[in-house]
C-alpha cells in the first residue's frame, strides 16, 4: 500500500440530469477550453446480442449515417456536422456503442439535434451499398481461405468461450447476406430508448443550456431501457484449449498470452489494473525493460488489462519470427511467475501509482477523452471520481498483487496467429505447464 502523497486533483463539475424518457444527461464544464465534444453512448455489442441478432449493433451503427427524416443521405448528415464545426465519429465495442462529434460552444444544441436524428430516426436506405462497405471492412480480418485471423478475436473466442464476450463486434461475412432493412429496424427500436442512451458533453458549457437542448432533441426518443443481456454462441468454436494456432502466411507471429480477470464492477479490478502497470505502463515498466531493452526479444510488444462489466482480461502480447513464439511466450510467463514469487518493491507500487494520477490528470484536459470517460460511467452505473479511482490504486499492497499474480499463473491461454512449427508450439505449451508448475505449491 501506497503511503506518498499525492496532489489533489483539479475538480470538474460533473452535473448529470435524466429526461423524463430516461435519456441521461452528463456535462463536465471545462471553460478554458475553446471547443466542446459531445458523445452519445448506449449498451449494445455481442454482449446484447445473440446467434441471430450477432453483428447487428455494428451494421446499425453504420446505417444511421445514411440519412434521417431531415437529412435525405449521407453527404446531408456530413453537411450538417461541418456546419456546426464537428466531425461524427462512431464505434462499436463489446459491450457499448458510441457516437461523437466536436463542435462550436454555441452550437451543442445543433450536434445534439443531428445525433438525436440520427439515432431516433435514421432512414435505413443505401443498405446494399453498407453492407458491401461493412463487408470491405470484416476482409481485413481473413485470409484468402477465409479463416479469421485478427488475434484479438481469437484471443476472445479462446479466454471468453461459452460467454457472449466469445463473439467478435463485427459479426460474420455469412451474417451479413441475413441482414435486412426490417430486421435492422427492429433490432433498433429495442435498443435505441431513452433509457439506454447517455449523452455527455464536456468544454465550455452549461449544464441547464445542455439539458435543455437535450430535452429538445433526445427527449423525443421512446422511452424504455436498455437491451436484455445477449445469450452465449451455441457453437463453440475450438478455441477453449490452452494454446491456439491460426496458421496464416505472415511474416511473424502475432502471440497473445491471456488470463482471465474481474471486471470494471470488481473492486478487485484495481488490483489487476496495477499488476497490468507494473508489467507495462511507460519506459520504466518492467516490460519494456527486461523484454524489449534488454534481451531484444520483440519490436512491439505490450501488456494492458481490457475490463468490461463482470469479466476482463490481462493481456501480454507482440508480435515476433516465427521461429521465436515460445521464446517470448517465455519471456511473458516470466513477468507473472516473477510478480507470483516475489513482492514488488513499494518503490515500484508507488511509479504506477504516481503514472495513474498523471493519466486521471491528462483526462481532465481532454475534453473528447473526458466526455467519453463521463458518459460510459454514467451507461454502467460506476461513479466518475478520477481521485478515488487513483486512492483505490494507491490502496493495493504488494501482498495482493502477488497473490492475484498466482491466480493468474494457473489459468493461462495463448494464442499464435502465423505459421509457428509444431516443435515451437509445443515449446510454448511447455511454457505455459511450467508457469502453472511454478505456483502450483505456492
Amino acid at each position: 500500500m501506497s503511503t506518498m502523497t499525492l496532489p489533489p486533483l483539479r475538480s470538474v463539475a460533473i452535473a448529470t440530469t435524466r429526461l423524463d424518457n430516461g435519456v441521461t444527461v452528463v456535462t463536465a464544464p471545462l471553460p478554458h477550453h475553446a471547443r466542446c465534444h459531445v458523445f452519445v453512448q448506449l449498451r449494445g455489442g455481442p454482449v446484447h446480442e445473440d446467434d441471430d441478432t450477432w453483428g447487428l449493433s455494428h451494421v446499425v451503427e453504420h446505417m444511421v449515417f445514411r440519412g434521417t427524416k431531415r437529412h435525405k443521405d449521407a453527404r446531408a448528415v456530413g453537411l450538417a456536422a461541418d456546419d456546426f464545426g464537428g466531425d461524427l465519429g462512431a464505434a462499436t465495442y463489446r459491450d457499448r456503442v458510441t457516437f461523437d462529434t466536436r463542435c462550436d460552444p454555441d452550437r451543442v444544441g445543433d450536434a445534439l439535434g443531428l445525433l438525436a436524428d440520427m439515432l431516433g430516426a435514421p432512414r435505413f436506405e443505401g443498405l446494399e451499398t453498407e453492407l458491401g462497405i461493412i463487408e470491405e471492412e470484416l476482409a481485413e480480418l481473413y485470409d484468402d481461405d477465409g479463416q479469421e485471423i485478427d488475434p484479438d478475436n481469437a484471443s476472445f473466442r479462446q479466454l471468453f468461450a461459452g460467454d457472449v464476450l466469445a463473439r467478435s463486434i463485427e459479426g460474420s461475412i455469412g451474417g451479413l447476406k441475413k441482414v435486412t432493412k426490417k430486421r435492422l429496424e427492429q433490432f433498433h427500436d429495442v435498443g435505441y430508448r431513452g433509457g439506454n442512451v447517455v449523452v455527455s458533453v464536456a468544454g465550455p458549457v452549461e449544464h441547464g443550456a445542455v439539458v435543455a437542448a437535450a430535452q429538445k432533441s433526445l427527449g423525443r426518443l421512446q422511452p424504455g431501457g436498455p437491451p436484455p443481456r445477449g445469450t452465449a454462441p451455441k457453437v463453440h468454436e475450438p478455441h477453449a484449449r490452452d494454446v491456439a494456432v491460426v496458421r496464416t502466411e505472415d511474416a511473424q507471429t502475432s502471440v497473445r498470452l491471456t488470463f482471465p480477470v474481474v471486471g470494471f464492477a470488481s473492486p478487485a479490478s484495481s488490483v489487476a489494473s496495477v499488476l497490468a502497470r507494473i508489467i507495462d505502463d511507460g519506459p520504466a515498466s518492467r516490460l519494456q525493460q527486461e523484454v524489449i531493452d534488454r534481451d531484444g526479444l520483440a519490436y512491439s510488444a505490450w501488456g494492458l488489462c481490457d475490463l468490461y462489466e463482470t469479466r476482463g482480461m490481462l493481456e501480454l502480447a507482440g508480435q515476433v519470427r516465427h521461429e521465436r513464439v515460445a521464446t517470448l511466450v517465455e519471456a511473458f510467463a516470466a513477468q507473472v511467475t516473477q510478480l507470483a514469487k516475489s513482492l514488488p518493491a513499494q518503490a515500484e507500487l508507488d511509479r504506477v501509482v504516481r503514472r495513474a494520477a498523471r493519466d486521471a490528470r491528462d483526462l481532465l484536459d481532454e475534453p473528447a477523452a473526458l466526455a467519453e470517460a463521463v458518459g460510459k460511467a454514467a451507461l454502467f452505473g460506476q461513479p466518475f471520481d478520477p481521485q478515488a479511482q487513483v486512492a483505490r490504486a494507491a490502496a493495493v499492497d504488494r501482498v495482493a498483487v502477488r497473490d492475484l499474480a498466482r491466480t493468474l499463473a494457473a489459468s493461462p491461454r495463448v494464442v499464435l496467429v502465423g505459421l509457428p512449427k509444431k516443435k515451437d508450439v509445443a515449446a510454448v505449451r511447455d511454457v505455459l505447464d511450467g508457469l502453472r508448475a511454478a505456483v502450483a505449491d505456492m
